[in-house]
């Protein structure tokens, strides 16, 4: 069984070393759908799925004749960036997280493919031909402002931005041998990270920046799942088995590696744990699923800044002046403070009036002493 996978499978493990477009992933949050690619609907017309992380509610995104490929979730969880030959070239696509509102980015005749969001969403690497070869480029979120990030005589592909923001990591053919490269952000600042005879492709970064996944064919020469450090060292194979997995993308909880692989006859998405663990098998379609890609969803919003504010009562006039500063009413009677400041409130009546007390979240008629936990509100009462 061995020998028959790996030989039906030669000819697809070309096809990705060259010309299919693998997947990247997703950022930090909680684990949301998963996209991926599926050939399920005939081999001339793969499409995107979304599909539940335990594998449920398998749904095809863009039903189309033409050949779609590389979902890519935005860093909120609402979009997905896609490669398309719809318009009879492959460009760069961004579609709603449900199929809708398809818009095309890219325009160029050149092959443009394998888009990656940056982390705070207003921007994607891209890999295209227009420059002579496979080089990496960058562009706003709405398909203007194209920059060139490498540029030598090598292919250069599958960008993958860092969650932190710093760093983009790429696979590249510059010294002969397919292996993984990072840079900075901006293209500078270019580093080798894996060096061996054997091939090495689709780098993913952990949520926390500090560690990259990425298939090689450095154990078994037909392609394992490893995992490594930010700087190349720390190499450990995940997958460790006699058939073909590749595309490796990392869960927003950090915990979690999708990944395809040919089990039977035909590539599936699986997932395991990220000491290589828990494997579970999420399709069985009689087509390939390949290409997954994870949505980083549910990210809790910070807690919004308490609010006090002081409203004054009574047919007097006063003031009310806070210590930390912030309120001083008359003029500004509210004032948000970070979580757990203890306000000091204290009111000062015009002449000709007399304070009357507090009410609301205070009492009395001396200091308002008020603990941010929440927001809140004070009432100061003043009579003439």
């Amino acid at each position: 069984m061995r020998a028959r996978v790996i030989v039906t499978f030669a000819a697809l493990a070309l096809l990705s070393a060259v010309a299919i477009p693998p997947a990247v992933a997703g950022f930090p949050g909680t684990n949301g759908k998963i996209a991926f690619t599926s050939d399920r609907d005939g081999a001339s017309n793969t499409e995107i799925y979304s599909m539940n992380a335990d594998g449920t509610g398998q749904t095809n995104l863009t039903q189309n004749t033409a050949r779609d490929f590389d979902p890519d979730w935005s860093p909120d969880g609402a979009r997905l960036a896609f490669a398309s030959d719809r318009d009879g070239n492959w460009e760069v696509y961004v579609m709603n997280a449900d199929g809708t509102g398809v818009v095309r980015l890219t325009t160029n005749p050149a092959l443009d493919w394998l888009p990656a969001w940056s982390p705070d969403g207003s921007k994607l690497a891209f890999t295209s031909y227009r420059a002579g070869g496979g080089e990496i480029f960058v562009m706003n979120a709405d398909g203007t402002g194209v920059v060139q990030l490498t540029s030598n005589a090598f292919y250069d592909r599958h960008p993958k931005w860092s969650p932190s923001g710093a760093k983009i990591a790429f696979e590249s053919y510059r010294g002969g041998n397919w292996e993984i490269m990072s840079m900075n952000a901006n293209g500078s600042g270019e580093v080798q990270l894996t060096h061996n005879t054997a091939y090495d492709f689709e780098p993913d970064w952990s949520p926390d920046s500090t560690k990259l996944t990425w298939r090689t064919g450095q154990f078994d020469g037909i392609g394992d799942v490893a995992v490594m450090n930010a700087d190349g060292s720390g190499v450990v194979n995940l997958t460790n088995d006699p058939v073909y997995d590749r595309e490796p993308v990392w869960a927003p909880v950090g915990t979690k590696i999708a990944y395809a692989s040919v089990q039977t006859t035909n590539f599936d998405i699986r997932v395991m744990n990220t000491d290589g663990s828990g494997k579970v098998t999420l399709t069985s379609s009689a087509g390939n699923d390949y290409d997954p890609d994870w949505q980083p969803g549910g990210q809790t919003p910070p807690p919004p800044t308490p609010t006090l504010a002081v409203e004054k009562l009574g047919t007097g006039a006063g003031s009310v002046k806070s210590r930390p500063a912030g309120i001083l009413c008359g003029t500004d009677c509210s004032q948000s403070y970070a979580s757990g400041t203890v306000v000091t409130l204290k009111a000062a009546p015009a002449a000709g009036s007399t304070f009357g007390g507090w009410g609301g979240a205070c009492s009395g008629t001396g200091s308002c002493t008020v603990a941010m936990n929440a927001s809140k509100t004070v009432t100061a009462t003043f009579s003439s």
